[in-house]
């Protein structure tokens, strides 16, 4: 296919909307981010520079605004195939890469509008059930031309993890209908959402087995619309972080215009080590919280669904040995329940000792009750920047980690995992 996306008219504002917001997201594979994450951040699996991921979000950002073709999208990103590399692997690994970034970016971007559309108050009235299309496509997965005709209620939990697209190159999509449209179909109601089954399938990085649902492609398990309009952060917070502008802001400064306060403090349920704990100890014991070791580092997916790696560096100095912070060890199990149960996650800009420019994940969690305080861990894809452990409460000093773009944010009703 050289046009544009199939089946699909110029998109709705809400695309656009959808797609401008993301925040520029450096990734090593497809898999760095899953499900919900995707909706929050731009990526292309194996782009980490910045300025190419950048030049590549720009064209794909004209392609959906004004829908221009695939043929179009690969003349924009040309002069960048060579320093990405792809133009070394043949005009074969070329135009498969090219498709799949801009099919997949069409396609959730035009379905994140949908869902928008169809979720507004006053259509849900008028048309409270959608009905799954299947896109004709001959290279059809089966259990996706099984679905084509369904329909069920706008609030049914199957299109919690079967709303479309459901895989790489799906082409489903979802219509809306009245009750007119029901009659028209020879339906007296909604039809009986299916038993799809599932399969275990196993993370190739962290190890983690889920059971996915039968006829849908790793990581495609969620609803994308969802994910946006109800996701993690509320939408007037999620904001897209500015690109660095080369003026060495530590932090940027950048803060949503209507930055509600943190959500609520939590008591801690981790357990205070003993005065005088061995630090290797207390290292270990962390380490194990995530299944790692002192040698082996261990992959982690945290609440926004982003994978970072959990090793030995967090409690390194420069020279490599370990750093002297009796009062961490004692409380190391309290930065371990932050990672990954946290108040908030930010990313925002950063700068290495040797200068690189980096996005660093902020994660934050503030804690009441025996020894309140709050804690702060940072992590880049270069490794991990920082972590801070405070046993008084400091609002001064927690306001000013709160900088960058808000990419979680703990429901008020969620009260720890």
């Amino acid at each position: 296919m050289s046009g544009s996306i199939d089946a699909l008219n110029l998109p709705p504002e809400e695309a656009i909307r959808f797609f401008r917001a993301k925040v520029n997201t450096p990734t090593r594979a497809w898999d760095d981010l899953r499900h919900g994450a995707h909706a929050r951040a731009w990526s292309v699996a194996g782009v980490q520079a910045d300025d190419m991921l950048a030049d590549i979000r720009r064209a794909m950002d004209k392609a959906i605004a004004q829908g221009t073709t695939l043929d179009e999208f690969r003349r924009d990103i040309a002069p960048l195939l060579g320093e990405l590399g792809w133009a070394d692997r043949g005009p074969g690994y070329v135009g498969w890469r090219t498709r799949v970034i801009y099919e997949t970016n069409m396609r959730t971007a035009y379905a994140a509008g949908r869902y928008a559309q169809m979720t507004d108050p006053d259509v849900l009235a008028a048309r409270p059930f959608w009905r799954y299309r299947h896109s004709g496509k001959r290279d059809a997965r089966k259990q996706h031309r099984a679905w084509d005709g369904l329909v069920l209620r706008a609030d049914d939990p199957f299109w919690q993890s079967h709303y479309p697209p459901n895989g790489w190159g799906c082409g489903c999509y979802v219509q809306s209908l009245g009750p007119r449209d029901l009659a028209r179909a020879g339906k007296t109601g909604p039809d009986e959402a299916p038993p799809s089954g599932t399969r275990p399938y196993r993370d190739p990085n962290t190890g983690e087995i889920s059971a996915l649902p039968a006829g849908i492609d790793p990581g495609w398990d969620y609803n994308v619309g969802a994910s946006w309009t109800q996701g993690v952060v509320p939408p007037p917070l999620a904001e897209p972080l500015q690109p660095y502008r080369g003026t060495a802001l530590r932090p940027s400064g950048q803060r949503p215009g209507d930055l509600p306060a943190m959500p609520s403090a939590r008591p801690s349920s981790a357990i205070t080590a003993p005065e005088g704990k061995d630090p290797n100890t207390a290292i270990e014991e962390f380490l194990g919280e995530f299944g790692a070791t002192r040698d082996r580092p261990a992959v982690f997916r945290d609440v926004s669904g982003t994978r970072i790696v959990i090793s030995r560096d967090l409690f390194l100095a420069a020279d490599g040995s370990i750093k002297s912070d009796e009062q961490r060890f004692r409380y190391l199990a309290r930065l371990a329940e932050a990672l990954k149960d946290p108040d908030e996650i930010w990313v925002d800009w950063c700068e290495t000792v040797a200068g690189g420019i980096h996005l660093r994940r902020r994660y934050l969690r503030r804690f009441v009750g025996a020894a309140s305080g709050l804690a702060v861990l940072e992590w880049t894809d270069a490794g991990w920047f920082g972590a801070t452990l405070m046993l008084a409460r400091a609002a001064s000093y927690l306001e000013k980690q709160r900088s960058g773009a808000l990419i979680y944010a703990r429901p008020e009703n969620e009260e720890g995992r």
